[in-house]
Parts: C-alpha cells; structure tokens; sequence
C-alpha cells in the first residue's frame, strides 16, 4: 500500500474532515505503535457557537488521542488544535471529527470500550482487554452514561416500580425507579427516604408522571408517601415478591422459637431445616421431598406457619375482587387463629395494606419483571465494594440496565 493510500486509509477510519487532514504515519517497533499526524489548514475561520460570529484563535495546542489498534499495534493519533476566544472572554478547544469534546480517545475506540464493557460487565475486565487503566475505562464508563442520559426521550409511562437495594453495610441503601413495561431502569437515588424517592420521581417530565397507571413497590411508609403526593392518580401495588417475603420472614421466626422449644425437649427436628420452609416445593412427590413431607406430617407450628404462607399465593389467581376480598379476610382470621405472633403480625400487615395487595388484580406488575436486573445489580454491588461514591454505583446501574444509547455521534 502507498503512503498516499495509508493516509487515505486513516483519514476514513478516524472520519477527518476538512479542514483535517492526515499528514503523517509512521510506525515504531520498539514501541509498537503506529502514529497518525493530523493536521489543520491554517486561516479557517472559526465560530463562536454562543454568537455565531467569527472567534479569534487565542493558541493552538498539542493534543493526543488513542484509536483502534493496527495489526496489535497501538495506534495514536497527533494533532495541534485550536483554542478560539468566545465573546464573553472565556476559551474553548475547538472540536475535532474523530473524538468528543475533551476526550482522549476517539470515538471508535470509546464504542470499542463500551463494547467490551457491555460483554465483560466489569470495569477492569474491559480495562484488560483494551489494555487501558481501569480509571480511563471508568471515564470511558460515565461519559458514555452522561451522553445517554441526555439523549434519552423518557416516553409515557404507564407502569413504574420503585425498590430498595442494600449498596453497602451499615443500612445503606439505594432507590431504584424502574420502567415495569420496558424493563430499563429509569434512575437511582442515594438513600431510601421520602425526599430521595420524591426527587426521583420529580425528574421525569410531567407528561410521563401524567401517564402513569400504577406503582409496584414495597410496604415502604416512604414509598407510599412519595407516590401519594406526587402520583395522587396512580394505583399503588404491593410487590407480591415482597408480600412473600414478610411472610418467609414470619415462617422463618416461627422455626427459629420452636426449634428453641424443642430443643430444650432434647428434639433436634427442625435442626438445619431453615430453607426447606423456605424454597418453593413444586412436585411434593419427588423424592426428594420425602424428608420435607415427614417434617408436614409432623404436628408442628412451623408447618401451620408454612401452610398458611403457601395459602397466601392462591390470592393472585382470583380475577373477581369479591372473592379476593373474602379469600384475603378469611386468611387473616386463619393467621390470627393459629396463635401464632409472627402470622398474626402478619395478619395485620395484610389488612393495613389490602388496598394495595388487591390492586395487583387490575394492574398485575411487580418489581421482578424487568429479568435479570437484580442479579445484575447484585454483581454490581459486589464490584462497588471499591467503589469511592454513589455516583460511580449509579453510572455503573444506569450504564448496563438502562437501555440508554451510549455510543460516541
């Protein structure tokens, strides 16, 4: 190949434009590293895009920016850019075509970096594989976010869900607003207060807070409240997940106070039983089961307890709301009738939220429909243990679970 057609070659790959042009490559073995010189045609006139008029060029500056490599060699590219006067006295690095304002990587190698974050799902993964400092794949990481954010057109909305995810020890927590229908994450919030979770819902267009039907969520007193200020409109939904949950939790109590009682009987039982009270038994007939069908023929309050837990899940069946409604106040009297405190609680709790529970018959979402997001967010959790801030958790939420566009123009 000529030295004329490799100019033309790098002048393609990297999109120069005039007044650009690629004047120089040279390739150093030692270094392995191919060097692109690009140049500008002197007198262009430059704009002032405050005051579409002409700036004046206050200097020019060397800058330096690395691109795909070539044959495994790292390829970089060179060039002196002007720094143009704005009207109000301030300066500013004219553009160039092959990279972002202020970026030190052009923009085919950026969506390189993203793509191998993309596939890696770790930062030093990506960093590895593009040969870069976990720091600069970072950048990379929050640039990419900040240019997604900003094109985003948040759509109406109709079915939104708010939950909670523990991000460090200590009880510290995030908010995560999700979109139910696409399964993107919308935003996340420091904190699981009210103020927290009414900041999220506050910056997204009020014609997408205009259209939204319903809320799923946990009984959380600061989600509720949020929701009903902000979404006086929307049917709040009680998360069935978590529903489960409180009641597993209530099980699990039950298990824990009478393996103390049995114990102290000289009865071991219910020793290392906790899960098979709590995972989901589908076939009873498998064999096996057969040790957890022996622990149900066993008088014990612990399978009282988990009876009335696996009855609870044939409320999300029913379609007529006079039904649900007597299936639900007939499990509570059930629950407060096994003299049981963990099932009475909560008794209780399913009767001061049966509104939001029952609503689930006309708008059946839950937090768990976007697949696969907890997990993820639970692998990010884990790598965020190194993290310095909130912010660098969130770009690192918003990058993979937000379906925003991320790619450099």
């Amino acid at each position: 190949m000529s030295l004329l057609n490799i100019k033309e070659f790098y002048g393609q790959s990297l999109g120069v434009t005039t007044p650009w042009k690629v004047t120089e490559v040279s390739i150093d073995s030692e270094t392995r590293q191919v060097r692109v010189r690009v140049e500008c045609a002197r007198g262009v006139p430059w704009v002032d895009p405050e005051t579409r008029e002409r700036a004046e060029i206050k200097d020019w500056q060397e800058r330096t920016w690395r691109h795909l490599d070539t044959c495994d060699f790292e390829t970089v590219i060179t060039a002196k850019v002007p720094r143009i006067i704005l009207s109000g006295g301030r300066t500013m690095m004219v553009s160039v075509p092959w990279a972002e304002a202020g970026g030190r990587f052009t923009r085919s190698f950026e969506r390189r970096v993203i793509e191998l974050l993309l596939q890696c799902r770790t930062v030093s993964g990506a960093a590895r594989l593009a040969r870069l400092k976990a720091d600069a794949v970072d950048g990379v990481l929050r640039r990419a976010v900040e240019r997604g954010l900003s094109r985003r057109a948040v759509a109406e909305l109709k079915n939104i869900g708010l939950d909670e995810k523990a991000i460090r020890k200590g009880h510290k927590y995030a908010t995560i607003l999700t979109d139910i229908d696409s399964g993107a994450v919308i935003d996340v919030a420091e904190d699981r207060t009210r103020e927290a979770t009414a900041g999220l819902l506050t910056k997204l267009p009020e014609r997408s807070l205009a259209g939204v039907e319903a809320v799923a969520m946990d009984m959380w007193p600061a989600f509720i409240g949020a929701v009903e200020e902000l979404l006086p409109e929307a049917s709040v939904v009680f998360d069935k997940f978590h529903i489960k949950k409180h009641l597993n939790e209530a099980v699990d109590k039950v298990r824990k106070s009478e393996r103390r009682e049995l114990g102290a009987a000289g009865s071991d039982v219910l020793k290392n039983t906790k899960y098979q009270w709590l995972r989901n038994h589908d076939d009873m007939r498998l064999r096996a089961e057969a040790e957890f069908r022996e622990l149900l023929s066993r008088d014990l309050k612990t399978g009282t307890a988990w009876a009335l837990k696996e009855n609870f899940d044939r409320l999300w069946s029913y379609s007529s709301l006079a039904w649900a409604l007597k299936f639900l106040w007939d499990w509570v009297e059930a629950a407060r009738g096994s003299k049981l405190s963990p099932m009475a609680k909560a008794a209780d709790m399913v009767e001061r939220h049966a509104e939001g529970i029952l609503n689930f018959l006309w708008h059946p979402i839950t937090n768990a429909a976007a697949e696969g997001i907890n997990s993820i967010i639970q692998s990010l959790k884990h790598a965020a243990r190194g993290l310095p801030n909130f912010e660098s958790f969130r770009s690192r939420i918003l990058f993979f679970l937000s379906k925003l566009d991320l790619s450099p123009a």
